[in-house]
């Protein structure tokens, strides 16, 4: 879980660099996931083609131990220990932005982790918020938004 904290911090920095790069040269294709169109496919295609990551590191940092993605292309994201959130420029820091496959936000909080979820069951689940901070969280910590972070449309 830590591996996976640590890819996700990797992953939030990539984002926040492509957004500052897209504002500041007004680039629209470059920008969070609720701005790039609000498909994993879309983000994860222009951190490749911005040379932020290459595809071999991104497959990388969308793997965890028992969910490992295979290099060489960019995979859909139900094929990733990682669920990317459409967040947007307006979105407020507290905005969920990546979390463990195993978690499902809802508008209410988290649903139930199941024990045969991909990567860590029902004994964890890691997120991570547009702000930057992320933490692994136990399951009677799921339903606690304030803890994990605002409601954000999941990407498809």
């Amino acid at each position: 879980m830590a591996q996976q904290l640590s890819n996700m911090k990797q992953l939030h920095l990539t984002a926040q660099q492509m957004v500052l790069d897209g504002e500041t040269t007004g680039n629209t294709n470059l920008g969070w996931p609720g701005d790039t169109g609000g498909t994993f496919s879309n983000w994860a295609a222009q951190i490749v083609k911005g040379g932020y990551l290459t595809t071999n590191d991104l497959c990388k940092m969308l793997s965890a131990a028992g969910c490992l993605v295979p290099p060489g292309k960019i995979p859909p994201m139900n094929e990733t220990a990682v669920r990317v959130y459409a967040v947007t420029k307006n979105s407020p820091a507290s905005a969920v932005f990546l979390t463990s496959e195993n978690f499902t936000n809802t508008p209410t909080g988290g649903e139930a982790l199941s024990p045969s979820a991909k990567p860590f069951g029902n004994r964890a689940f890691v997120a991570f918020r547009k702000g930057g901070d992320g933490g692994v969280y136990r399951p009677k910590q799921i339903g606690n938004t304030n803890l994990i972070g605002s409601y954000v449309p999941l990407c498809r």
